[in-house]
């Protein structure tokens, strides 16, 4: 039985920071990987054969949850949720974190070199570490 490759979803930028490029890039990003889930469970259904219903009572959820799951433009799933219909379909789920590019922590460094407000600068300099070493795991929204 040919297996279905691996989910891997790279979320460019975490930072909910005050920019609202960073707040785009976020929704974006958000929307990406949930269309990516939902497309990679479809996949599977069809190669198994399964309905929403059947697939419904192997994740042991309703038929409306399922909807849900498989809607890639509903970014509302929690992370459990979708390593639950993962499993439930013997598809890996994982979830990559990755350096914000270059550009974008240029950006940054610009404004924090600018600025001229000692807490502007905090944030700034906060932004550039999370965005260049990823967040603490405590910070992230799951």
């Amino acid at each position: 039985m040919p297996t279905l490759a691996a989910f891997v979803a790279s979320v460019d930028a975490l930072d909910t920071g005050p920019f609202l490029d960073h707040l785009s890039c976020m929704s974006a990003a958000a929307l990406q990987l949930k269309k990516s889930l939902a497309d990679a469970i479809k996949n599977q259904l069809k190669f198994d054969h399964l309905s929403i219903s059947s697939f419904a009572r192997k994740t042991k959820t309703n038929r409306h949850s399922v909807r849900r799951i498989l809607d890639g433009r509903n970014t509302s799933i929690t992370l459990k949720t979708m390593a639950r219909a993962a499993e439930a379909l013997n598809l890996e789920l994982t979830l990559s974190v990755k350096q914000l590019p270059l550009g974008k922590l240029e950006r940054i460094a610009g404004k924090l070199a600018a600025s001229d407000d000692a807490q502007k600068a905090a944030e700034l300099k906060k932004q550039f570490l999370e965005g260049y070493y990823g967040k603490p795991l405590n910070q992230l929204d799951a």
